[in-house]
């Protein structure tokens, strides 16, 4: 037997709500001030929301301020410090909210219960019974799942808005309604990097998928303004740095490494580090992560910022998972990372190591099947795309500096090749506008 209410709990995430507000928006999704037993309880989380609604910082002077008693006599002031003080930690606060929605719905089907029972002894025909008992539990339903369907008429309001923006993209010839990659060839097969999407980078090592997402990441903040978090498992905050200032100021990656930037190159790195300097980009280089940790992470930060334009994850081999097999855990992962896309309304970009099979082919254009570990990364996957370089395995090609983007799966559009240059000194791909061969080398003209 459990109790219908849990003080402890609704004390507990109040609590973490005061000793840390940035957690508000998270720990207060989909719980409304009913689902509170008590009713000082209630009041004051409503009230909190009120303050943060309004973009009032929240403590337990601002509530006091607010309002000074709760309609029970007690004093808001006093009665929120006593909370705070007895939390000592905000570690399950998401826990605690969890048990506030289930204790909520169990009392409620206690009360539809009793409705129930006193259904039975009316004087009326069964089947008004039945129909009434029917209501009641569908009712019960949808307490617990509020948001959870919409009738079509409803959604065409919000779409005929959609629609009208796509029209007048239409008419200023702009046929892109998601984020830009930089390169606009990669950019007319996605049209766009959309919120919600998932899009794995794939390759097998020194391909420069890493390279390719920072690439998107400063193209991302610095020119459309978007705030971005890249979350690095592999690469420490200062070798991501190197990479984006050799590929935002075009400056040999060697040269910024042993400290010789060379006069020649030293107006490019100021005007690089200008660029950076604001750019919303924000890092995290923890090197032990898991997917619990990233969606918190990505989750504060979206709040900090005021929203998210794109989350970069690299790599899905080194995120931890729960111990139950490595295939397992990649299901699980892949599926987080998609649920966390249309989370917080964002693509998320997620580097994938490829396994060895395009080794032995003599192709070695890598395949969905290649990729490692999990199908359910092609499944969960809107978009993959490979980096293939021809000279990773043929350094006399005639395709030195030439990169192959491969696009394996596009759920809202065209599979394809995309050629773009690839200028590895500089961490960067650029667009390949046309290029010529002499003397077996290319030469790559922008």
């Amino acid at each position: 037997m459990i109790e219908l209410q849990s003080l402890e709990a609704e004390h507990g995430l109040i609590g973490a709500m005061l000793r840390q507000p940035h957690l508000i928006d998270v720990l207060s999704d989909d719980l409304s001030p009913d689902a509170f037993a008590w009713e000082d309880n209630s009041e004051l989380y409503r009230l909190i929301l009120e303050l943060h609604a309004d973009g009032t910082p929240v403590d337990v002077i601002t509530l006091g301020d607010r309002r000074t008693e709760l309609s029970t006599g007690t004093r808001v002031f006093t009665y929120a410090a006593e909370i705070q003080a007895n939390t000592p930690s905000v570690a399950n606060a998401k826990q605690y909210a969890q048990i506030i929605r289930d204790r909520a719905i169990c009392r409620l089907m206690s009360s539809a219960a009793e409705r129930i029972n006193d259904l039975a002894y009316e004087q009326s025909s069964i089947e008004d019974k039945i129909s009434q008992a029917q209501s009641i539990v569908l009712g019960l339903d949808a307490a617990g799942s509020d948001g959870e369907c919409q009738m079509v008429g409803d959604i065409l309001v919000g779409h005929v808005e959609i629609l009208q923006e796509r029209l007048d993209r239409f008419e200023k010839g702009i046929v892109m309604d998601g984020l830009a990659s930089g390169l606009p060839d990669l950019d007319k097969y996605t049209q766009g990097m959309k919120p919600g999407q998932m899009i794995v980078i794939a390759g097998r090592p020194a391909m420069g998928k890493t390279t390719l997402a920072m690439n998107i990441a400063a193209d991302v903040a610095i020119n459309q303004k978007k705030p971005v978090v890249v979350i690095s498992l592999e690469m420490s905050k200062t070798q991501l740095m190197d990479r984006l200032i050799a590929a935002v100021g075009g400056i040999p990656l060697p040269s910024l490494k042993t400290g010789e930037v060379s006069a020649d190159h030293g107006q490019a790195l100021a005007a690089a580090t200008f660029r950076l300097r604001d750019a919303p980009i924000a890092v995290s280089d923890v090197p032990v992560m898991t997917m619990s940790r990233i969606r918190s992470i990505s989750r504060r930060q979206s709040h900090r910022m005021g929203g998210l334009g794109l989350v970069v994850i690299d790599y899905l081999g080194l995120v931890e998972g729960d111990g139950k097999g490595r295939t397992e855990d990649v299901t699980a992962m892949s599926r987080q990372i998609k649920l966390l896309a249309r989370e917080l309304d964002c693509p998320v970009i997620i580097l994938s190591q490829l396994n060895r099979s395009c080794e032995g082919r003599p192709d070695k254009r890598p395949v969905l099947s290649d990729l490692r570990e999990s199908g359910a990364i092609e499944q969960d996957a809107d978009v993959v795309m490979f980096v293939y370089r021809e000279e990773v395995y043929h350094p006399n090609t005639q395709d030195m500096g030439i990169a192959e983007i491969l696009i394996r799966k596009n759920r809202d559009g065209e599979i394809g090749m995309v050629p773009a240059a690839f200028q590895g000194n500089r961490s960067r791909f650029m667009p390949l506008a046309n290029h010529t061969r002499e003397d077996n080398v290319v030469k790559v003209n922008f």
